[in-house]
């Protein structure tokens, strides 16, 4: 291409056929973008979980110990040659009960250079009550989360806080996936991690150490050259386990010592207080047989009481009897005495108004006399007090006549005194006369006055007495009559009195009746009594006895027990440490793994498809040197030597496959590893970038396999043309020798074949080259797309079958190690009587390493206790035939991955090795279907047979209502867990779910196998229809000449490229099928084992995909052939 005509030639030939050098472009662009792209998916896989971890300063090695990690273990483990720092940490896990369901929480302590939290709400913890949660569990800033120990074990000894607030949420890089491992409490499944302050737990030494290596952060996890550096420095802290191991001991001995001598010391004291204790027991046995003494001493005395009071009993009887009747008569008489009271009190109430009117009557009539009788007795006493004057002046008068007479008798008559005596004598007199006349007067008036005066009074005396003993007879009356009711209710008070008292003694006699006939009923109560006495007392001695030969013998223990841990002291063994790597943590190595089964994906799957993509290429190249050979011959005519023609067609193929190939590297090691990691983001969803690298050394394999496929062909076709003379390259080659068909030999057939159908027939026979790379690129795709579909069939379904038809049993509990045959008895009745649990059986589960001559592997011995119904739990069967097997005494049953990987066959004889029972050989008898680890089935009796040693079952298998839920199961399951024998329990949905999340990820990863393939079956079509017309133009355009419309040409056409379509599919059945069995053996891992059934709708997705790309590009063809020139086409050999 040195000259200017060259150069415009080449890029006219580019213009000229766009769509030849498009598809060699797009095909190529394919090919290198799926080849480079699945192959730097695991790289990227890698770079990406090794950038998070860096990111996190994830440890590199985790030490623990059985006695724990002390602050002088970290400082040792920091000076061990190749560690950059060691930080000690807490954890442990805990319960947590919420309304719903009860969690399993592993409590961490947050470290300060390892291990770096990401905080995605709120803030790290800062004091003990605070905490951050797993940002997967489902709480909020600022819930509460109350914890509980789980164990025996009380809370307070790990951490100092039971209740904690969650004030931020987070991912740790301890946990990469959304699995959180497992436990020996609750469920037996860890559901969340929680990190609190260091000063939240309690402990005095650390239980782990993490540890970073110098150097591993500048090194790509999951490399061999990561795992060489870890495990040196691994090796190297192992180093110091022994000294420091010796240290902790001597710490631990010196501790233990002082427990000894204290344990000692109470040991004395414990000797002192039961001897006091025996003293007081003793002296309380001598009391109760004092006590016995007197009481049967009071029993003598109570029968004679007894005597007496019977005869006390009859006496109050007839005392109360008498009281009765006195009652009962004084009762009648105060019946009658109320009924008399009762007829008084009506009589007195009806006279009463009556007596108190005539009284009232009487008492104005007395006083109306009273009146009267007292004026006259006032007119009396004046006519008294009258006489009395009278009879004074009478008397007066007559001394006075007496004095005058006298004094006239010595006075001489006529004189004037004499005259003044005697008027006053006459006037004297005449008073005199007068006075008399009036007193006669008064005399005579009240001589009868005073009389009848008197009468009167009497009288008067008389009515008042009457009314006075009327007005007392009234009042008698009810004084009587209240004198009658006091009467008669002192009498009914004395008679209630009476009655109280007599049913009060009544009571206490029939009391006493009762007592006595129940003594008389039970006459061996006392007896009894006091021979029960005597029964307890016998006891208390002999408890007491027991108790002093009990205490002698917890004294005798406890001093044995200090000789014991004296002489323990002696045999102390060093502490364990276990370092482990990263693989301890939980998924971690599930993501290498995931990474390598992307590598081994893309070590066969993309090889086949860029192999197809790759001899689509040369065939595109093979043809159009070969279609032009008229304009090879030309230029070789012209003078143009061999390199300058040929430099044409290899920049062309140069041109298109630099382009491809720069494109597929840019597209395919960007979108295909993003899109993978992608899918495995629902697993490791908290890893937070993904980084796609470009992988150079892919792409330059890639793109040099496209170049050498491309360029060799173009050379060798080059070669091949070039090497011919100008004369005959300038003239079209010769038609092959038609030859017949082999359909032409089958003449029932034949002869039934239209004239298009045989030319059709011919045509595929004629152009074998074409034949076959159409075969062999569509059957290519066909099978890639059966490869996709089959990989999810095979790995899909094999959760389903191991869980579902294989180990058909819910759950395993694993008991603790120390479990006696009494905890077994009570473990046993609690399940019969567990409502929830349907069946169970015991079992033994341990893992054993196998060997067959060279080849050993790991795997999980499991012994039922009763063979006969492992069908109940187990399905051992044949996974071609589907025949059945039972447990025997004759030979083991294996898994068929662990058979494959021994090498062993049925009748094989292999080792079985543990480290309590050290290697026995045994045989296989059969070899069943098994897909998720490696397990070996045996009878009891087969494996005592085998080891000699005795068979001790350490899990339950059981089994809970199929109706159960995943909830309502682990409900029961966390019952089972609840008790002391048992260590923890694992769920078969737990670990089918993993199972699904781990190969669930894997469907869009699936998902880009079959479009990609889809892809490339589509550019494959087109692209050899493409060529198919090309080179068949003059035979078309012929087709049109003869009359044929651009359907019929069309249909002529696609009669070929649908039965290519449906041979190649047909191809591609068988080779998708070999190829499937191919790849599952490859990308298969140790611990499992895939399906090898590809499912009949998988073949018809695939074929329907070919079928329909088929159908496509023929839709697209047609406008091609549409446009074929019928002139231009006919004369183009011209």
């Amino acid at each position: 291409m040195g000259t200017k005509a060259s150069r415009k030639n080449f890029y006219m030939e580019i213009r000229k056929s766009p769509g030849r050098f498009l598809s060699i472009f797009f095909i190529v662009a394919l090919g290198v973008a799926f080849f480079s792209g699945i192959r730097s998916s695991e790289p990227s896989m890698r770079i990406t979980g090794d950038a998070y971890f860096d990111g996190a300063n994830l440890m590199d090695i985790q030490v623990m110990s059985t006695l724990g990690i002390t602050e002088d273990d970290i400082d040792a483990i920091e000076k061990v040659d190749g560690v950059e720092l060691a930080e000690g940490s807490y954890s442990s896990d805990f319960l947590c009960n919420t309304e719903d369901k009860q969690y399993v929480f592993h409590v961490m302590s947050l470290t300060d250079e390892v291990n770096e939290v990401s905080v995605s709400e709120g803030r790290l913890p800062e004091k003990t009550g605070e905490c951050l949660m797993d940002a997967d569990m489902g709480y909020e800033v600022g819930d509460k989360i109350v914890l509980t120990s789980g164990t025996e074990d009380p809370l307070e000894d790990t951490l100092k806080t039971d209740t904690y607030t969650v004030v931020g949420l987070g991912s740790s890089p301890c946990y990469v996936s959304i699995e959180r491992g497992s436990t020996t409490i609750g469920s037996g499944s860890v559901s969340a991690f929680m990190m609190v302050p260091e000063e939240t737990f309690a402990l005095d030494v650390y239980t782990e150490a993490y540890v970073k290596v110098e150097g591993a952060s500048d090194l790509t996890a999951y490399t061999d050259e990561y795992d060489s550096l870890v495990s040196g420095v691994m090796d190297r802290i192992e180093e110091i386990t022994g000294e420091r191991g010796e240290i902790r001991k001597n710490e631990i001995l010196e501790d233990a010592q002082e427990e000894i001598d204290e344990g000692r010391k109470e040991l004395e004291e414990g000797r002192a207080e039961a001897d006091q204790e025996l003293a007081d027991a003793l002296a309380q046995i001598t009391d109760g047989e004092n006590q016995l003494a007197d009481a049967k001493a009071q029993l003598e005395s109570g029968r004679q009481q007894l005597e007496a009071g019977k005869a006390k009993l009859i006496s109050s009887q007839n005392e109360i009897d008498s009281a009765k009747s006195q009652y009962e008569s004084g009762l009648s008489q105060w019946k009658a005495g109320q009924a008399e009271y009762e007829s008084g009190l009506a009589e007195y109430n009806a006279s009463k108004p009556a007596a108190e009117e005539e009284i009232r009557q009487g008492e104005q009539k007395m006083s109306y006399y009273r009146q009267q009788l007292d004026q006259q007795w006032a007119k009396y006493q004046q006519a008294m007090a009258g006489i009395s004057e009278l009879q004074t002046q009478i008397s007066g008068l007559e001394q006075q006549i007496q004095a005058l007479k006298e004094k006239l008798g010595g006075l001489e008559e006529g004189s004037d005194e004499y005259e003044q005596v005697l008027a006053e004598l006459t006037k004297a007199e005449t008073d005199l006369a007068t006075a008399q006349g009036a007193l006669s007067y008064l005399q005579e008036e009240t001589a009868g006055a005073e009389e009848k005066l008197n009468a009167g009074e009497t009288a008067y005396q008389a009515g008042v007495q009457e009314l006075e003993a009327a007005k007392k007879q009234l009042s008698d009356g009810a004084t009587q009559l209240e004198a009658a009711k006091s009467t008669l209710d002192a009498t009914k008070a004395q008679l209630d009195s009476a009655w109280n008292q007599i049913q009060s003694g009544q009571k206490q006699i029939d009391d006493g009746w009762a007592e006595i006939n129940a003594q008389e009923k039970n006459p061996e109560s006392g007896e009894a009594q006091i021979a029960e006495n005597e029964a307890k007392l016998a006891d208390a001695r002999k408890e007491y006895e027991s108790g002093k030969a009990e205490a002698e013998q917890e004294l005798a223990d406890g001093e044995q027990e200090l000789l014991d841990a004296e002489e323990q002291l002696a045999d102390v063994e060093d502490p364990e440490w276990y370092i482990y790597d990263r693989s301890n943590l939980v998924e971690y190595d599930g993501y290498g793994e995931n990474a390598d089964r992307m590598r081994a994906i893309g070590r066969v799957f993309p090889v086949l498809f860029f192999l197809v993509a790759a001899l689509i290429s040369l065939t595109s190249m093979t043809r159009m040197v070969e279609e032009q050979r008229i304009e090879i011959g030309t230029m070789k005519a012209l003078g143009y030597d061999r390199f300058a023609i040929a430099a044409k067609y290899l920049g062309y193929a140069l041109l298109a496959t630099v382009g491809g190939s720069i494109v597929g590297v840019l597209i395919g090691e960007k979108i295909l590893p993003f899109i993978i990691i992608y899918a495995y983001g629902i697993l490791y969803q908290h890893i937070p970038e993904i980084l796609v690298p470009y992988a150079w050394s892919y792409a330059i394999q890639a793109s040099a396999a496209a170049l050498a496929c491309t360029m060799l062909a173009t050379l060798f076709a080059c070669y091949k043309e070039l090497g011919e003379q100008p004369a005959s390259l300038m003239r079209p080659p010769a038609p092959k020798i038609g030859k017949r068909v082999f359909l032409e030999h089958v003449t029932f057939i034949w002869k039934r074949l239209s004239f298009t159908w045989k030319s059709t027939v011919r045509n595929l026979m004629r152009y074998k080259k074409r034949f076959f790379m159409t075969i062999f690129g569509i059957g290519g795709c066909m099978a890639l797309m059966v490869v996709g579909f089959g990989l999810r069939d095979s790995i899909y379904e094999i959760a389903d079958i191991q869980y579902e038809e294989i180990q058909t049993y819910d759950g395993s509990a694993y008991l603790q190690e120390n479990v006696t045959e009494e905890d077994r008895e009570n473990l046993d009745t609690f399940m019969k009587e567990d409502s929830d649990i349907e069946r169970y059986m015991d079992a033994y589960m341990m893992n054993v390493t196998l060997e067959h001559g060279s080849d050993e592997h790991d795997a999980y011995l499991t012994i039922l206790a009763d063979p006969d119904k492992s069908e109940e739990y187990f399905s051992f069967h044949d996974r071609i035939s589907k025949e059945e097997y039972r447990l025997s005494d004759h030979g083991a049953i294996i898994s068929e991955k662990t058979a494959r990987l021994l090498n062993a066959e049925v009748g094989d004889t292999i080792r079985l090795k543990d480290e309590e029972n050290g290697s026995h050989e045994l045989t296989i008898e059969h070899i069943c279907e098994n897909y998720m680890g490696h397990y070996i089935y045996m009878t009891p009796s087969y494996y005592e047979e085998v080891t000699g040693a005795e068979l001790e079952y350490n899990c339950i298998l059981f089994q809970t209502d199929e109706s159960f839920s995943k909830e309502e199961m682990e409900e029961a399951g966390e019952k089972i867990v609840a008790r002391d024998e048992v260590l923890s329990v694992s769920y078969m949905h737990d670990i089918e779910k993993q199972l699904d999340d781990m190969l669930g990820s894997l469907n869009l990863v699936i998902v880009v196998l079959i479009v990609s393939a889809g892809m490339l079956a589509f550019v494959v079509l087109y692209n050899l229809n493409t060529i198919n017309i090309t080179e068949r133009q003059r035979e078309l355009a012929t087709l049109k000449v003869l009359g044929f419309y651009d359907r019929e040409v069309a249909e002529y056409v696609y009669r070929e490229n649908i039965l290519l379509t449906l041979i190649g599919a047909l191809v591609g059945v068988g080779l998708g099928k070999v190829l499937h069995l191919f790849i599952i053996e490859t990308v298969e891992v140790d611990a499992a084992m895939f399906g090898r059934i590809i499912n009949l709708p998988s073949y018809i997705y695939s074929l329907a995909f070919t079928v329909a790309f088929s159908l496509i590009v023929n839709g697209v063809m047609f406008f091609k052939l549409r446009k074929i020139d019928m002139v231009e086409s006919l004369k183009s050999i011209e």
